[in-house]
């Protein structure tokens, strides 16, 4: 195993449990959870790992081979892909519409600059007609305390983030300083100024508006976007493959190209015991979140621990 390898997958599932633990929990109860009660046990668990080892075993000879292995993946990956761009077109679609002021069904551009003018003055939080990393971070609509939650309406709180947890595809985004870094800073000074973001979306605009009537239309909107987005499902699908591979050989402890039953549970009983924090042999939504790895004092656990118990996979 490569240390390059595994530094980078390291850092990727390091980034699944502390940036979003409770949704890769709630993933990882739904697609074993057979009765759909939100409440995982240990033998439940084991039932739905041993059919999906037995599924994967395209050839029934008691093991999982690589080429199997990635197969079985590939087909689940994509169809989760599939579902993804077809929320994120209808989001585009949405977009469009916030966009669309005069609701004529068409954009112009001073529409689409508009959008871009906003977005300069939220993030120029101490108004000193630049965005950069001295702006204090913009204030955020207050969202309801769970402190005012029944037990009840917390779990349905949590259920209904299921789709987004869900989701593989994810597209650059303008909704943090790093990403409108990314998009806006072309002279890379780490500082933003409303005329780079006006020659950025000046050249979306040129490209989007095809017939050059000077309007776009929702149709030439969607195009734009969905060959943005077919890009991003290219790279997304040709990492993960490429990951799924190192997995496998993580998962083939005794390295023989082949993967046992007994070590395919292994590797899930390992994230099984992690999300049961209260050691009952069950794991549910209300019990405490497993602590997040630190950087430093547990770096070589992330290494040999979260690759190979990432049971997403």
């Amino acid at each position: 195993m490569k240390k390059t390898q595994l530094l980078a997958l390291s850092a990727l599932f390091t980034s699944l449990f502390t940036q979003a633990a409770s949704h890769h929990k709630l993933v990882f109860i739904n697609q074993y959870d057979a009765n759909q009660d939100w409440s995982l046990s240990l033998a439940e668990f084991d039932k739905a790992r041993e059919s999906r080892f037995n599924v994967t075993d395209e050839n029934n000879d008691g093991f999982v081979d690589e080429s199997e292995y990635v197969f079985e993946y590939k087909n689940r990956m994509d169809n989760q892909l599939t579902k993804d761009r077809q929320g994120q077109i209808k989001q585009t679609i949405i977009r469009f519409n916030a966009l669309d002021k005069n609701e004529n069904a068409r954009i112009d551009l001073a529409e689409y600059q508009g959008s871009g003018e906003r977005t300069f003055t939220y993030f120029d939080t101490n108004k000193d007609g630049v965005i950069s990393e001295s702006d204090p971070a913009p204030k955020r609509r207050a969202k309801k305390t769970e402190k005012t939650l029944t037990a009840t309406q917390k779990r349905e709180a949590q259920i209904k983030k299921l789709p987004r947890a869900k989701r593989v595809l994810t597209m650059p985004t303008t909704h943090s300083f790093k990403g409108l870094l990314t998009k806006y800073d072309a002279n890379d000074d780490k500082t933003i100024t409303p005329e780079e973001i006006a020659i950025v979306r000046q050249k979306i605009w040129d490209l989007a508006d095809e017939n050059n009537d000077g309007w776009i239309s929702e149709q030439e909107y969607l195009y734009e976007f969905e060959d943005r987005m077919d890009m991003q499902i290219a790279k997304t699908r040709k990492s993960a493959v490429k990951q799924t591979y190192v997995r496998f050989g993580i998962l083939d402890k005794d390295k023989n190209g082949k993967m046992t039953l007994a070590e395919y549970q292994a590797s899930g009983h390992r994230s099984f015991n992690r999300f049961d924090t209260d050691n009952d042999k069950l794991v549910t939504l209300g019990e405490a979140m497993p602590k997040s790895y630190s950087k430093k004092k547990d770096k070589k656990k992330v290494k040999k621990q979260d690759v190979a118990n990432n049971t997403s996979y």
